[in-house]
């Protein structure tokens, strides 16, 4: 496939939907059931991903430093948008940072109500001015201001058309800026030996996929999936409200979720830096940093892989299953 090409939500997701009974076109689709899931999601997020956000920090901290290392002007003020915010936590480890003193404002974009709510209670903790827009990357405009600092986490692999979504990014950033995304799977290195080595040292009984959710929550839905019951959990959920909206005449399965939800976790490709750098012609790298050397977050390893997981990142070891990045867009960059 070309690097500037998206395949159609169509082909994504045609056969489910034919499956399913689906007769919204496939944008509303993959709104419906995202929005959907997320407003679930949103009342367990914190507690089901706490692995994620005590090693993550790290992650953050890391990146700024290597912006502010190579930038020749840091901005003595930040305006702040975070795309995909979820519970406001990647703002939260952003303030946390060595930019956090000059962080002024900050904009909370989701496309989850739910999210949103959720990250608002957050934000009331900042002393920091904020405010929350629903919607897509597309639909933040922000009139003649741009944002210093732009960042993401965990969004880039639910994100059907890439390019497209890079370019609006592009258009709401202060030249000068920087954008920094995090916690996507790491595509460039996806199917590399070493890495499926050290995985298999401390190996998952379960497809990446599925731990969208706890081990054990995600055994609990397979059981009910061939049962034909449903449960309290997130996907459950997610289908009853979709089958009562007359979205879908029968309930998806975990892995048809997930494959609309997590679309290039799905679908193996990940996130490559060397695509992103056809997408981003205006910007330069500043930083990429691999983690979850051992398939796993290192807040949930044993100690002596925890160690190593250390003394990977510290050499910028870069085939993690997870990659983060920092990219500096380039002052006067005609828009």
């Amino acid at each position: 496939m070309p690097a500037n090409t998206a395949p159609s939500l169509d082909v994504l997701f045609g056969g489910i939907m034919k499956r399913h009974g689906v007769t919204c076109t496939a944008e509303e689709f993959h709104r419906a059931v995202n929005v959907t899931f997320h407003e679930f999601e949103s009342q367990t997020y914190d507690s089901a991903h706490r692995d994620m956000w005590d090693s993550l920090p790290q992650q953050f901290s890391l990146l700024v430093e290597d912006w502010l290392r190579v930038s020749a002007k840091p901005p003595g003020e930040i305006h702040l948008l975070d795309i995909g915010c979820g519970t406001g936590l990647a703002s939260d480890s952003m303030i946390r940072t060595a930019v956090g003193g000059s962080i002024q404002s900050v904009t909370l974009l989701d496309t989850s109500p739910a999210m949103l709510r959720r990250a608002s209670q957050r934000a009331a903790g900042w002393r920091i001015p904020f405010r929350c827009h629903e919607g897509t990357v597309e639909s933040c405009a922000s009139g003649t201001s741009r944002y210093q600092a732009i960042v993401t986490c965990s969004v880039l692999h639910h994100v059907p058309d890439l390019a497209a979504f890079l370019r609006a990014v592009r258009n709401l950033q202060a030249d000068g800026g920087a954008f920094f995304h995090l916690q996507d799977p790491n595509g460039d290195y996806a199917g590399d030996p070493i890495l499926r080595e050290r995985m298999a040292q401390v190996a998952k009984p379960l497809p990446e996929w599925c731990y969208r959710f706890a081990p054990n929550r995600i055994v609990a839905r397979l059981v009910r999936e061939w049962t034909g019951k449903q449960g309290q959990d997130e996907v459950s959920q997610t289908n009853r409200a979709l089958l009562e909206k007359g979205i879908v005449s029968s309930p998806l399965s975990v892995q048809e979720m997930f494959s609309i939800t997590d679309i290039h976790v799905h679908d193996s490709q990940g996130i490559s830096i060397g695509s992103m750098k056809t997408w981003m012609p205006d910007y330069e790298l500043v930083s990429q940093r691999s983690y979850g050397f051992f398939g796993q977050l290192g807040s949930t390893l044993a100690p002596p892989y925890a160690r190593q997981e250390q003394d990977l990142i510290a050499a910028r070891t870069p085939n993690g299953i997870h990659i983060g990045a920092a990219w500096q867009l380039r002052a006067n960059q005609a828009r």
